[in-house]
Order: structure tokens, then sequence, then C-alpha cells
């Protein structure tokens, strides 16, 4: 009777683990306000009425060891907009590889389907602390314009995204995420922080964005 017991008792706590852990990685959903802000990397009044959000999903690392940004995102029927606070006490661009430098990376599915690879519609973009561009899938310089400055605690990205595919409007849901790549002295990323993913899979796997949903 005891041993059924046991059994019973760490079969429960299993489901509860089981169902901790995949509440914690449902997909999120964020507002994007109505808004064009210029890209000079200041904070247009305009940017006051966006709600801020926070990357705290750790891919890699742990926290308060590694970056994380707090990133507000805007949009007009041609473009998403965002705004980057990134805190991260050491900058470094060192790495030939441009997703081993300090930089954010900016993911958009402007269909939202949740597939398992990209499509025409999927990008990934990525802006380094010193405003380099770099690309993947999809993503080129015609569609980002960025504008990034140091900081006391770090440094701060403005970029608009242009749409490749659609024009955006009131009501629609985009998928979207943000990433913050975390380099250490030697210019080794030692930290992946996400607002949506958890797994390091959104550079090849749309289905690991967050939604967007976008609001006046």
């Amino acid at each position: 009777m005891k041993r059924v017991s046991i059994i019973l008792i760490l079969s429960l706590i299993a489901l509860f683990l089981l169902a901790s852990l995949t509440l914690g990685q449902q997909t999120q959903t964020a507002v994007a306000k109505y808004g064009k802000p210029k890209i000079d990397v200041q904070m247009d009044e305009v940017w006051k009425s966006a709600k801020e959000y926070v990357t705290d999903r750790y891919v890699s690392g742990t926290k308060d060891k590694v970056a994380y940004a707090k990133f507000r995102v805007l949009w007009d029927e041609d473009s998403i907009y965002v705004w980057a606070e990134v805190y991260d006490s050491l900058l470094n661009k060192d790495n030939t590889n441009p997703w081993e430098q300090d930089s954010v990376e900016i993911f958009v599915d402007e269909g939202n389907e949740k597939a398992s690879s990209y499509d025409a519609n999927d990008a990934q973009y990525r802006v380094n602390f010193d405003n380099y561009q770099s690309f993947g899938t999809n993503a080129s310089k015609d569609y980002f314009v960025t504008a990034s400055r140091k900081t006391d605690f770090g440094y701060v990205v403005e970029a608009q995204i242009k749409m490749r595919t659609k024009k955006l409007a009131e009501g629609m849901v985009i998928g979207f995420d943000l990433q913050v790549n975390d380099s250490n002295m030697f210019g080794n990323r030692v930290g992946i922080v996400a607002w949506n993913e958890w797994d390091n899979e959104s550079w090849k796997n749309p289905s690991y964005f967050g939604n967007l949903k976008l609001e006046k």
C-alpha cells in the first residue's frame, strides 16, 4: 500500500512539473500601438503610448549574468518599429560571427503561420550596439532601418522593419520575437535571452515566434 502511495505521489509531482514547464513555454502575445517614430535613437513622444516588454526567457546563460532588453513596438501600414533598451555592462563586437557580438535580433512572420521552417514572409534581422546590421533568412538592408547609441547601462537600438509581403492593418496578428545576444570580453557569445522562445530555434523555425497584435 505504501509503495502504491509513493508511486502515486511521484506521478503527481511529475505531472505538476510537466504542466509548469508547458505553461512557462506558452506562446506570448504583445500589443503594438499605431505610430511612426523617427529612427534617430531618441525617444519620440509616440513611444510613450507603447507598452514595455522584457526579454526574460533565457535560452542560454542565467538571469543576472547575461544582458537583457526592455522593448516597445509600434506599427503603421508599411512597417513595425522597435525601441530596445539593452542592459549590458560589457560591449564587444570582436567576433567575426555577427550573432556572437552584443546585438539585438528581430524575427518577423508577416503571415503568422507558425510553420516549422521559413517561408517567403518570414525574416530574421540583427543589429549590434554599434549599428552594424546583419541578416538571417530573407532579410536585407532594403527592409531594415536602424540607429543605436551607447548608454551608461548598455545601449539602445531603434529599428524600422519594413513589411515585405503585405500591408498592415488594425487587428492583424503577426509573428514576432526579439532576442538579445550577449558577448563576453573575449568576443564569445555567453548568453541568449529572448522575449518568447526558449530553445534557440527561431533562426530556423518560425513556430517559436510569439504573436504581435496591432492596435490603434
